[in-house]
């Protein structure tokens, strides 16, 4: 099973098309126990996805989980990641981490202490408290660069249906004959692919005709947006798990049937990739501003 389950819903009110909010205990001990029946076996979460650490360490189900964190965004001359990994194994109640990956890759990249970061997480990686080190990032410049400057275990990058970056650069290969472990987030561009056209913010006005073809395409083949959407991360044998969040267990569920449908679909879709930044990258949105 490719999926593992993010948390920050479980923390926070996320997602462009959640109109639920924050997920409640009682419903995240009921996602934690269908992931569970369905070897889904990772949990992706992060300091800054609010209570998300501290209600999954107060839930027993948890423990039936490997635990991927992250680094918080760091102040400029912040070091500590001793402290942060600390924080975060104290939250969860866990003696290791499966792996911990830097949240804003620029803190080891464009920082004057990077190097000294990414030898502190390496040295807790050394003293047991985590299994695997790596990376979140948003291009593949930022790939590369840090491929070419750490020794890194695990990389999660954003892959969808319109986000083919990687695939397109050759990436995605690269690191699975590196050894590096891959995992992918945005499949569903944080619920966008899966909205009704009708309802789109104004913002995505430019961007229509893309996201007509992703709808489009689910009609010719007749498959449902949902199993298109996680079509694009099966399909790629460099990809080990595809993180995606869910605000109920009925999402999961159908997120769950949807996964073994996708397994099964062939067709080429690189054909609708887009290139456009400013929208295969939620932060660049500017929602609110309309």
């Amino acid at each position: 099973m490719k999926l593992a389950l993010g948390t920050v819903q479980f923390g926070l009110d996320y997602g462009i098309s959640n109109s639920q909010g924050q997920v409640c205990p009682e419903e995240i001990s009921r996602i934690l126990t269908l992931a569970k029946e369905n070897n889904i076996n990772v949990l992706d979460t992060a300091a800054s996805y609010g209570e998300s650490e501290a209600i999954l360490g107060k839930n027993k189900l948890s423990r039936h989980f490997n635990f991927i964190s992250k680094i918080p965004v760091l102040n400029h001359n912040d070091i500590s990641i001793a402290q942060h990994i600390e924080t975060s194994l104290t939250l969860l109640q866990v003696s290791q981490l499966d792996a911990v990956l830097f949240h804003s890759v620029d803190d080891i990249i464009s920082s004057p202490y990077s190097s000294e970061r990414f030898n502190a997480l390496s040295k807790q990686k050394s003293l047991g408290k985590v299994n695997k080190i790596g990376v979140s990032v948003y291009t593949p410049a930022q790939l590369k660069y840090c491929v070419e400057h750490y020794k890194i275990d695990i990389v999660q990058l954003p892959l969808s249906c319109l986000d083919q970056r990687f695939i397109q650069t050759n990436w995605l290969n690269k690191l699975a004959n590196a050894g590096i472990e891959v995992h992918c987030r945005s499949l569903f561009l944080q619920g966008l692919l899966l909205m009704p056209l009708s309802q789109l913010n104004r913002y995505f006005s430019p961007f229509y005709q893309s996201l007509k073809n992703f709808t489009g395409t689910a009609q010719k083949f007749n498959i449902s947006p949902l199993a298109l959407a996680l079509a694009i991360g099966c399909q790629q044998q460099a990809i080990n798990k595809m993180v995606l969040g869910c605000c109920n267990v009925h999402q999961l569920s159908e997120i769950i049937n949807a996964y073994h449908i996708a397994c099964d679909f062939k067709e080429d879709l690189s054909f609708l990739a887009c290139n456009d930044e400013n929208l295969l990258i939620p932060s660049n949105w500017s929602l609110d501003n309309l």
